[in-house]
């Protein structure tokens, strides 16, 4: 049975690649997020300690959205 969808060229593969730029994405935050789990290991996993530091990483968090 023939294909339902026809093509609207050959199929066939291209001579030469698009040239698209793909954004690069950058890492961000991340002294921030150092910082904070740091904190937690030092803390032993206690937020309370660490409130500046997590308060600090979320504000930077924020700005990056």
């Amino acid at each position: 049975r023939p294909p339902a969808l026809r093509p609207p060229r050959a199929l066939a593969l291209a001579d030469k690649v698009a040239n698209r730029r793909e954004q690069p994405t950058e890492a961000t935050c991340i002294t921030e997020m150092s910082v904070m789990m740091a904190c937690w290991k030092q803390n032993d996993f206690n937020d309370a300690p660490c409130a500046e530091e997590i308060r600090m990483f979320y504000n930077c968090v924020a700005k990056a959205e």
